[in-house]
């Protein structure tokens, strides 16, 4: 560490500025508390922070700074009032270098110049600040004579050298720690990913910045993330990094073809030591481009479990390669990326709402009288919430939804401005960054609505007159919290899914594998057989609810089989089949003497029954009766199926026969099930004209009864 020595003295204005590197300018900014201007190398502000007696407390309590510095206690009550001062004009000028790099520290004022243009158009060129702020600041500042700042300019730059000192000793110390701090590097690095994607809707700079941001982590020479383009099935560069950043986007690849093709053909995640050793490598892309592709990790971006693209990480600087966990990294950020590329869809679709009603809006302040109302008549019919604002950011409409949403009334707030009547403070900045920037806002607000929290997606946009000059803004909100609920739900069915499909697999490999490496006994293979066989047709049931669901949503539907036959000798063979299905279970059977004849499809009229049965043991799990009640009226064959068991709280009978609704009990949940069954039950029900209820009490069982019509 080297010290370039104190320079000729500025006559200008009270100020304490500083361009510092990033490691001291925490230090003086954050730990000593003084007041600090960071100036970029373009001039700008980065951060300016004041406070004085945290300043002159550590001077003070610091040993070393008051054996160097030799102040006295009551000397830094009178220096603390001498150097609170602010933004403008240097007096004191001091270099000092630490590892090769320099630092400024600039301090203190003596007097006014009489010609203080010259020093303050020099002051701008070497700080960066506007010559018209320093001019302003100047004219403003009171005088300090010379004898009574000159003790305490020393005294702040032996300070500033001390830190430098501390700061050296600071390094060397996480030198010790590379390994933890490259983990919360990588950790920073997803929180920052997190923040960006809800400071900026713009796509192009959002994946930018997250794939710097992985450049930077893993030390990576180039990055690049690929889209499908779902018209020809090839893959495209949306964003690259690196040096061949220009060329490397003219070239497209097919589908498995190269690192990238593979990845996004199999869904697989990969590490590549050595590219030129790898037969799926494409060397054309390294051919056209010139550059050198050594080390390669490539891992699949996924949006609702459908592969959209790949994001790729290049060479790591210095040599070397890539090692396996920073593929986990490279996943949680691409995750990230298909957030930001979701929300940007979504955002791009509200957008174009918000500009449509901005147009429409535009057009009724305009014209007024009858275009006017028509406007605020379909603006007051939208499922969506819509508030606009004047140029002043007073409401002049809102309509039934935002009445809704914010438990306000039109009456009451046409005239008043927006942060008085809205009390959500993410709303009312977005009002106020339209009006600033003139253009649009997107972002995500939650809002409570009575016991719950809602999330919106929020669009604000301005409104501009022929002039192109700001008349108002408009803000659209819609209610997402159902789409939020319903990703939550179908992540949770797919885990039970999976957990669903292994538990018969398991004893079907146990049991086939005994039977194929031992001797068993023909008793033992009858047995492993019979569990073999009970296992299989429990995957297919739930393969077979799987493959019906699949149906019914894609709109397809269930086909059915029609026959005539017999309801009552039907029900005692669904009894006789499921009197022996658990031990702790007995299954009560009630019907009339007489019966007529139904017509139904026989098979899926097996599979209602089946569920309903298989439900009512499966949630008694201490065991108990099960009864099934047959009755009849002049059209109609009722079914009632009631259990001992768990039972449905009151806040969830609602939702039962919804898809993929798990009832939120813990002792429910651990007995496991896939939410699908219910949902399938009452849709072939309703196929047959018919349809289910259920009654329930928490912990007093269930009663699940539906009906189907006679043959007219």
């Amino acid at each position: 560490m080297e010290e370039s020595g104190k320079t000729a003295q500025l006559d200008t204005a009270k100020v304490f500025n500083l361009r510092v590197w990033e490691g001291i300018q925490y230090k003086l900014s954050s730990v000593l508390g003084i007041a600090v201007r960071v100036i970029s190398e373009d001039g700008s502000i980065i951060t300016e922070e004041t406070n004085f007696s945290e300043f002159f407390r550590y001077l003070h309590s610091s040993e070393k700074g008051r054996r160097v510095l030799e102040i006295k206690p009551e000397e830094l009550k009178d220096a603390e009032k001498e150097v609170k001062v602010y933004a403008g004009l240097t007096y004191l000028f001091s270099s000092t270098y630490f590892y090769g790099k320099k630092f400024n520290i600039i301090v203190g004022v003596t007097g006014k110049s009489e010609k203080p243009q010259e020093i303050l158009k020099g002051i701008s060129d070497t700080t960066g600040l506007k010559y018209e702020e320093l001019l302003k600041t100047y004219e403003a500042i009171e005088v300090i004579p010379e004898e009574k700042i000159s003790k305490l300019s020393d005294l702040i730059v032996d300070l500033f050298n001390i830190v430098v000192e501390l700061s050296v000793q600071e390094h060397i110390t996480q030198s010790a720690n590379k390994a933890k701090e490259e983990e919360i590097a990588k950790m920073a690095a997803l929180m920052e990913a997190s923040v960006i994607i809800n400071s900026t809707r713009n796509l192009a700079q959002l994946l930018r910045i997250i794939m710097q941001s992985a450049e930077k982590v893993m030390q990576a020479e180039a990055s690049s993330v690929f889209l499908i383009d779902s018209s020809s099935n090839e893959l495209y560069f949306e964003i690259a990094t690196g040096p061949k950043e220009e060329e490397v986007k003219k070239i497209r690849l097919k589908m498995g073809e190269g690192i990238a093709g593979w990845v996004a053909y199999t869904g697989e995640s990969l590490l590549v030591p050595d590219a030129s050793q790898d037969p799926r490598f494409a060397k054309r892309v390294d051919e056209k481009t010139r550059f050198i592709t050594k080390s390669v990790i490539c891992v699949p971006l996924k949006v609702r479990n459908q592969i959209i693209g790949v994001v790729q990480v290049l060479n790591r600087i210095g040599g070397g390669t890539f090692n396996k966990s920073e593929i986990k990294f490279l996943e949680a950020l691409a995750s990230q990326a298909a957030i930001a590329i979701e929300n940007t869809n979504l955002y791009e679709h509200l957008e174009e709402r918000a500009e449509m009603l901005n147009k429409e809006l535009k057009d009724a302040m305009d014209k007024l009288g009858f275009e006017k109302m028509r406007v605020e008549s379909m603006i007051k019919s939208m499922d969506d919430a819509v508030v606009a604002a004047d140029r002043d950011g007073k409401i002049v409409m809102l309509n039934r939804v935002a009445e809704d949403i914010f438990g306000i009334t039109a009456a009451s707030s046409y005239g008043k401005p927006v942060a008085d009547v809205i009390k959500d403070r993410s709303i009312v900045d977005n009002y106020k960054v339209v009006a600033a920037l003139k253009s649009t806002t997107k972002n995500e607000v939650k809002i409570k609505r009575g016991n719950k929290e809602h999330i919106f997606a929020a669009v604000s946009a301005p409104i501009l007159d022929d002039r192109g000059e700001y008349a108002g803004g408009v803000a659209v909100l819609r209610d997402i919290t159902e789409i939020k609920e319903l990703d939550k739900m179908k992540s949770e069915f797919l885990n039970m899914v999976s957990h669903e499909l292994r538990t018969p697999l398991t004893p079907i490999q146990a049991y086939s594998e005994l039977m194929l490496v031992r001797n068993v006994s023909e008793e033992k293979v009858k047995k492993y057989a019979d569990i073999i066989n009970k296992e299989t047709q429990r995957l297919g049931s739930l393969i077979g609810d799987l493959l019906d669901l699949s149906r019914i949503e894609s709109g397809k539907g269930l086909s059915l089989s029609i026959e005539e036959f017999d309801f009552k000798a039907f029900l005692s063979g669904v009894h006789e089949t499921f009197r022996s299905a658990s031990v702790k279970h007995k299954i009560i059977l009630t019907m009339p003497d007489k019966s007529e004849k139904i017509k139904a499809d026989r098979n899926k009229m097996i599979q209602v029954m089946s569920n309903l049965l298989s439900n009512a043991i499966k949630y008694s799990p201490d065991g108990g009766n099960i009864y099934i009640t047959m009755t009849e009226t002049e059209d109609k064959m009722y079914v009632s199926v009631r259990d001992e068991g768990l039972g449905v709280a009151k806040g969830d009978l609602d939702k039962i026969f919804e898809k993929f609704y798990r009832v939120e009990n813990e002792k429910i949940k651990k007995i496991g099930g896939t939410g699908i069954g219910l949902p399938i039950v009452k849709y072939i029900l309703e196929l047959h004209n018919g349809d289910i209820e259920v009654i329930s009490e928490e912990g007093k069982g269930s009663e699940f009864k539906f009906y189907i019509p006679k043959i007219k």
